[in-house]
């Protein structure tokens, strides 16, 4: 290696160290250049693939609960179709006149009184009305009192179709409104009803599935029954004492 001397030897030496050190540096930046690339490029196809699976995912879960909705708004409406929409199993939108309500009682009886013309069909004269003998009912109180109206009624029919030809007592309870948990607003009331009736064991069995399926909903409380004895050459009738209770809609 030749020797350096002088200032001009010096300066060489120094340009000369800069040079590699320049190159070296360089290579350095160059290969730091190539990785963050490779880098950024691995991190975009990534990123890519990651949006196109998230976007599929995310489809697929929105085709998910579409579908789960179509079925819970299928089922609900199934629900509120075999009962809400009917218009016995709602509250009267138009209740009419208090001064006209004993009118449509007289009317209930004497449509019992004729369709059971056949059965001898017997019941309490105010099917357990007594107190409007010498009354009418307020207007706040009307549509409850049509409401027990249309439910004595329903009941009577059933029971005329039924066979059931007497009725030996009607007792209306205190309406209950039914809300959801924790919640104010109403979602349906109760109408309790004690019935007392005569009847055969296989029309007792006929009346209790046409409640069942009757348009108001009903549902069995409490029922006790008392045999009769035999009648000559045939078997005993039942006395019955239910209490039912009509489930009403607004």
């Amino acid at each position: 290696m030749p020797k350096v001397t002088g200032t001009a030897g010096l300066t060489k030496l120094i340009l000369a160290i800069l040079f590699v050190l320049t190159f070296a540096y360089l290579i350095i930046v160059i290969s730091q250049v190539s990785f963050l690339e490779k880098s950024v490029e691995r991190k975009q196809k990534e990123l890519k693939a990651y949006q196109k699976e998230g976007l599929a995912g995310l489809n697929r879960e929105k085709v998910r609960l579409e579908r789960q909705l179509k079925a819970i708004e299928s089922s609900y409406e199934e629900m509120t179709g075999l009962v809400a929409p009917k218009p016995k199993s709602r509250m009267p939108k138009d209740p009419g006149d208090p001064l006209k309500f004993k009118e449509e009682l007289y009317k209930v009886q004497n449509k019992l009184k004729e369709d059971g013309k056949s059965l001898n069909f017997e019941f309490p004269f105010w099917l357990g009305f007594d107190k409007y003998e010498h009354d009418i009912p307020t207007a706040a109180d009307l549509p409850m009192r049509v409401k027990q109206l249309d439910i004595i009624k329903e009941v009577g029919t059933l029971m005329l179709n039924n066979k059931i030809s007497t009725i030996t007592a009607v007792e209306f309870g205190d309406i209950r409104n039914i809300s959801a948990e924790g919640e104010k607003e109403i979602v349906y009331k109760e109408f309790p009803l004690k019935i007392g009736f005569v009847c055969a064991n296989a029309d007792l069995m006929n009346f209790l599935h046409a409640l069942t399926i009757s348009e108001i909903a009903f549902k069995v409380d409490y029922m006790k029954l008392k045999a009769s004895e035999a009648k000559a050459g045939g078997k005993g009738d039942l006395s019955v004492e239910l209490i039912i209770t009509a489930a009403v809609f607004p």
